[in-house]
């Protein structure tokens, strides 16, 4: 699979801020070099906007980044204003679920923590056809919220490892009819026979455990010390980076932390239930 455009656009952000830095240049100094506004180098430098290949060329010149790195990330460049697949599907996409689903396919590592419905990935399409219809979505939103959440499981053919941790609830929810759920766990219980995809969940008898309260996905990424964190709260969704760390707030290590330790000490196997 492809780099997606959006990460591709923001690993270039990340190396022209960083070679700005190292350059010991402001934003202001790189403007008026070129003539440019503030504004413009703020947008390339915060990944809002695609920037062009010759705009990259020029800065990578004035930074002193050439040779092979400069190729590498001139084709990034070219790479960051391709259409992602998932283009036509914008509008039924949040700006936080668009990037969530260039982060879910450029990550080397995704954990995933579900506490009500199965995750998308695993989810069969008689489950998400039924879990539309419970939710009143309208037939031509419904059809094609269903068609990219299957067109989204290609990723699990990829090389990337995916974590999963389902709470029993996720499990004991009926979602459609008895056939979709008995068809449901069989895909679960083939999912964990992947190479790359382990799924464990943690029966009711547990308890309360760390931050069990919203589902959450946790994703780290090849050649980067970043971690990413999406939070699906009931009436909205955040993106939290390590790099950018929130006052106050948990950041994606404390939500790693949680889910390593209930992997490691609470979660089951899923082929231990009593699902089949």
């Amino acid at each position: 699979m492809a780099e997606n455009p959006m990460y591709s656009r923001h690993r270039l952000a990340q190396r022209l801020r960083r070679g700005r830095e190292e350059a010991e240049l402001t934003q202001q100094q790189v403007a008026e070099s070129f003539g440019w506004s503030p504004s413009k180098v703020i947008r390339i430098e915060s990944g809002a906007k695609p920037v062009s290949v010759p705009d990259a060329m020029v800065l990578m010149t004035k930074y002193g980044i050439a040779g092979d790195e400069a190729d590498r990330f001139v084709e990034l460049a070219r790479a960051a204003r391709q259409p992602s697949w998932y283009a036509g599907y914008k509008a039924i996409m949040s700006p936080e679920f668009e990037a969530f689903l260039a982060y879910e396919e450029s990550a080397s590592i995704v954990r995933d923590f579900a506490r009500n419905v199965i995750p998308g990935l695993l989810q069969t399409e008689e489950y998400t056809e039924a879990l539309m219809e419970s939710f009143g979505v309208a037939e031509d939103e419904s059809r094609m919220r269903v068609e990219l959440r299957m067109k989204r499981q290609k990723v699990l053919d990829t090389s990337a490892q995916f974590f999963y941790i389902l709470d029993e609830a996720a499990l004991r929810r009926q979602v459609g009819s008895a056939t979709t759920m008995q068809q449901q766990y069989e895909v679960l219980v083939a999912a964990n026979e992947r190479p790359n995809v382990t799924v464990k969940f943690v029966p009711f008898k547990v308890g309360v455990y760390p931050l069990f309260r919203s589902p959450y996905t946790i994703f780290e990424f090849p050649d980067s010390d970043d971690l990413v964190a999406y939070l699906e709260k009931p009436e909205t969704e955040e993106l939290l980076s390590e790099k950018t760390p929130r006052s106050g707030r948990q950041s994606p290590s404390d939500y790693l932390d949680a889910f390593w330790r209930v992997e490691h000490s609470l979660a089951l196997d899923i082929s231990e239930g009593d699902w089949l």
